[in-house]
C-alpha cells in the first residue's frame, strides 16, 4: 500500500470538508432564494397581475422534480437536492409573510398559487377539511384564512351565490372578494365593505365572460370614489350585471 493510498485525513479534517460543502449548498440557497425573493417583490407591483403566470413558473423551477422532467433543456446549475430543498422552504416563508403583508386581494390569490407549485398547501388543505366538513362557520377567520378560502372557491369554479356574511371574520372580507367573479350572485350587503373593496369588485365586474349578474351592495359605506370605481367596472363591456342594489 501506498502512503498515499495509506493516508487517513484526521477527524477536524474530514469535519472542516464537510462544513465547507454544507456552507456552499447554504450560500447557494440563500442566492436563488434571493433572486426568488426580487421576483415576488416585482410581481407584487405590477396592478394588473401580467408577471403572475411568470412567478408561479419561475418558482416550479425550483423543485426538483420539475428539474428532471426539463433535464437537458436546463442548464446544469450544480444544484444539490439539499440546495433546492432549502430554497423552497426559504420560498415558502417568504411568501407566507408576503401573504399576511399585501393588501390586494388579487396579488395574494396568485401567492397561493405559488405556494401551490411548490407543494406547501397546508393552509388550504386545513380550509378545505373545514369547509367539506360543516365546520367552517364556527372558525373565526383570520385574513390568511380567508385568503386561502378564496383561493379554494376560485379553484372550485361551483360557487352560484356567494353570501359573504356567511364567513366569520371581522378582518378578513376584502380578501375573500375575488370570489365575486365566479359567481352568479354576490350578496355583500351590510359586510362594512369600504372604498378600498372596490377596486376589486371593479376589477371582478371586467372578468371576460364572468357568471356574475346580481350584485347586493347596500349598507356598505363605499363613498364617492368607491361608486367611481364601481362605475368604471359597470360600464365595462365585459360587464355583465343584470341587478345591482
Amino acid at each position: 500500500m501506498s502512503g498515499q493510498e495509506g493516508k487517513c485525513f484526521p477527524p477536524d479534517d474530514e469535519d472542516q470538508e464537510e462544513k465547507d460543502v454544507d456552507d456552499d449548498e447554504e450560500k447557494e440557497s440563500i442566492k436563488l432564494s434571493d433572486f426568488h425573493r426580487r421576483a415576488v417583490n416585482q410581481a407584487l407591483k405590477s396592478k394588473n397581475g401580467h408577471l403572475d403566470l411568470f412567478l408561479r413558473f419561475l418558482l416550479g423551477l425550483s423543485l426538483e422534480s420539475n428539474q428532471n422532467l426539463l433535464r437537458g433543456l436546463l442548464t446544469q446549475t450544480g444544484s444539490t437536492t439539499q440546495t433546492n430543498e432549502e430554497t423552497v422552504k426559504r420560498t415558502v416563508r417568504y411568501l407566507s409573510y408576503k401573504i399576511e403583508e399585501e393588501s390586494s386581494p388579487e396579488r395574494i390569490i396568485n401567492l397561493f398559487h405559488c405556494l401551490n407549485e411548490l407543494g406547501a398547501n397546508s393552509l388550504v388543505e386545513d380550509m378545505q377539511t373545514s369547509l367539506h366538513s360543516g365546520t367552517l362557520s364556527q372558525i373565526k377567520l383570520k385574513p390568511d384564512q380567508c385568503s386561502a378560502l378564496a383561493y379554494l372557491l376560485l379553484m372550485s369554479e361551483e360557487v352560484l351565490e356567494f353570501d359573504l356574511k356567511t364567513y366569520n371574520t371581522l378582518e378578513g372580507y376584502q380578501r375573500l372578494l375575488p370570489v365575486v367573479k365566479t359567481c352568479k350572485r354576490a350578496l355583500l350587503d351590510g359586510c362594512k365593505l369600504t372604498y378600498k373593496s372596490c377596486e376589486t369588485l371593479a376589477s371582478a365586474l371586467q372578468t371576460p365572460n364572468s357568471p356574475l349578474r346580481e350584485l347586493e351592495l347596500s349598507y356598505n359605506d363605499l363613498e364617492d370614489r368607491g361608486v367611481e370605481l364601481l362605475c368604471v367596472g359597470l360600464n365595462s363591456p365585459l360587464c355583465n350585471i343584470q341587478t345591482l342594489v
